[in-house]
C-alpha cells in the first residue's frame, strides 16, 4: 500500500511538472525522463535499504530536477522567420497629351514604334494647320491622322 502511494506521487509530480514545457526547450522533457530514471534508480537503492518507497520519491525528485536542468541547456532549433511579404506596386501609366497649344502653333504627340512619342509641331496657317512636311490640314489632326507620316 506505501508502495503504491509513493509511486503515485511521483506520477503526479512528473506530469505536474511536465505540463509546464516551452516548445523550445527541452526542460519539460529532460525533468519527465530525469524524474523517471531518478525512480528506478531510488526504487532499487530503496529496496536495498529496505524502504522502497522512499528511496522512489527521493530519487524521482532528484531525477527530476537533475533532468529538468539539463534539459533546460539543450535548445531546440526554433523554426525560421517567416519572409516579409513583398509587395509590387505597377507603375503609374505615363500620359502625353495629344495635342498641346502654344500661340500659333500646335504640338501633337504621336506615338512611335519603339514605344515612345515624337512631338509634331504644327503652325497655324490662315483657318488651318501646316504640319513640318508642308501638308495642310483644316482643323487640328488627330493622332491617328498623323499616325501613317510621323509614327515610325
Amino acid at each position: 500500500m506505501k508502495k503504491c502511494f509513493y509511486l503515485s506521487m511521483v506520477i503526479v509530480f512528473l506530469a505536474g511538472i511536465s505540463g509546464c514545457a516551452n516548445p523550445y526547450n527541452n526542460e519539460g522533457e529532460g525533468a519527465v525522463a530525469g524524474g523517471l530514471l531518478g525512480a528506478v534508480a531510488g526504487g532499487v537503492i530503496g529496496h536495498q535499504s529496505h524502504d522502497t518507497g522512499a528511496g522512489m520519491l527521493i530519487g524521482g525528485a532528484v531525477g527530476a530536477v537533475a533532468g529538468a536542468a539539463v534539459g533546460s541547456q539543450i535548445q531546440k532549433p526554433e523554426p525560421p522567420p517567416q519572409p516579409a511579404p513583398v509587395i509590387v506596386t505597377q507603375p503609374a501609366p505615363v500620359v502625353v497629351p495629344s495635342a498641346t497649344y502654344s500661340g500659333d502653333s500646335v504640338t501633337v504627340n504621336v506615338s512611335n514604334s519603339n514605344g515612345g512619342y515624337t512631338a509634331v509641331v504644327l503652325k497655324r496657317s490662315g483657318n488651318g494647320y501646316v504640319g513640318p512636311q508642308g501638308e495642310y490640314y483644316d482643323q487640328v489632326p488627330s493622332e491617328a491622322q498623323l499616325q501613317a507620316m510621323y509614327g515610325k
